[in-house]
């Protein structure tokens, strides 16, 4: 894959930082992935809500009796409720909270993949606009060298005016598209560095090309583990809202009364007449089967993906390889077209085409390069590489 040298952005910058530095330090300073931290310590704290118990309820009762020999004596009354929560819920509630804080730990390593995947395909369309400007340079370099030969043929008298004009302008338009290719890699380099989140601006090079991860499978793949992760959530969901009675009260009184003084332990428990909690039950396990299906269809959808990433990948190296065969070829002809246009035997009009046909030539190269890196992003992406 073809190198592209960075034109500097940056007056005063001593070395540019290469892509693999460029990352990490954006993976660890980026506002957006440093949220991550932010939650999963609130998905923690969600689990305790889904464990905790309920506060105990205490009762103070003060008490004035009337006595039949006259007179009045007062009593008093104190009772404690504590509601208990079944054995079998605790379980199930406490896989809940589990699956709760898996399902954000997956959620949070798909994020961190997307960033690195965001941030890559923004590096590879700024190397890209490099490699753009750079070519432009080039084909003003050649344009001119062409106008050079037509006003030393056109003062020679050898060819006409006009001639040495349309050469002429031919250089003025590679200049102003060359204004135009600063005007896009400036665009992509604000691009990358506003997606990074951060206010410093670093220089970067575009020496680094991507590789293509080596497993096809999907085992690891962030989308499919976050979407694993709901499943076991609703499963959870599922088996606690099974559950008919998750609570009982457990209560003790202690009466203080003129005549006597009265103790009392017992337990309330909730007659489950009415509310069977049968359409919860029915909604959760839905929701788990819902669930399943989405995976499901997930997974095969980005096994079909990465099979197509991979065809495209193997043609574009193809178009690439031949694409440098045909570039050769046109190096050749465009030199040997040179040297007849400075004895006069090559038309003005053959060169210019010749010298088009390589630049576009180039500029393929270029869009294959751009295309075969996004491909290998994705394909990186859907195996589960950018999670850690």
């Amino acid at each position: 894959m073809k190198k592209l040298l960075l034109v500097p952005l940056l007056i005063g910058t001593l070395q540019a930082q290469n892509f693999e530095a460029f990352l990490a330090e954006s993976l660890q300073k980026s506002p957006l992935l440093q949220t991550n931290a932010l939650s999963l310590k609130q998905a923690e704290q969600k689990a305790t809500l889904t464990t905790r118990y309920k506060n105990p309820t205490l009762s103070l009762e003060v008490s004035n009796f009337s006595l039949d020999a006259g007179g009045s004596e007062a009593g008093y009354s104190a009772g404690l409720t504590q509601p208990i929560r079944l054995w079998g819920v605790s379980g199930a509630r406490e896989e809940l909270a589990s699956a709760q804080v898996l399902q954000t730990k997956a959620s949070v390593k798909l994020s961190r993949a997307t960033f690195v995947r965001t941030l890559s395909s923004l590096y590879a369309k700024y190397k890209k606009a490099v490699g753009a400007e750079s070519l432009a340079n080039e084909e003003l370099l050649i344009a001119e060298k062409i106008a050079k030969i037509s006003q030393s043929r056109f003062e020679n008298g050898t060819i006409a005016k006009v001639k040495y004009i349309q050469a002429s302008l031919d250089s003025k338009r590679i200049q102003n598209f060359l204004a135009q290719m600063k005007v896009n890699k400036t665009m992509a380099y604000y691009r990358m560095m506003g997606f990074r989140g951060l206010n410093e601006e670093i220089e970067v090079d575009t020496v680094y090309s991507f590789s293509l991860s080596k497993t096809s499978e999907t085992v690891t793949n962030a989308q499919i583990e976050l979407s694993r992760a709901s499943v076991k959530t609703a499963a959870a969901s599922a088996q606690l809202n099974s559950n008919k009675l998750e609570w009982v009260n457990l209560y003790g009184t202690f009466e203080q009364e003129p005549d006597q003084s009265i103790a009392r332990v017992g337990v309330n428990i909730p007659l489950v007449v009415f509310n069977t909690k049968s359409q919860e039950k029915k909604i959760a396990k839905l929701a788990t089967d819902k669930a399943e299906f989405v995976t499901e269809n997930l997974t095969q959808q980005i096994a079909f993906k990465l099979r197509e990433l991979k065809t495209s990948i193997d043609t574009l190296e193809v178009v690439e390889e031949t694409s440098k065969e045909l570039l050769v070829s046109q190096r050749e002809l465009l030199a040997m077209y040179e040297e007849g246009y400075k004895i006069a035997n090559i038309d003005l009009i053959e060169l210019q085409t010749i010298k088009n046909q390589l630049i576009q030539t180039k500029a393929n190269l270029l869009n294959i390069t751009l295309l075969q890196e996004l491909k290998i992003i994705e394909h990186n992406f859907l195996t589960g590489t950018y999670n850690e």
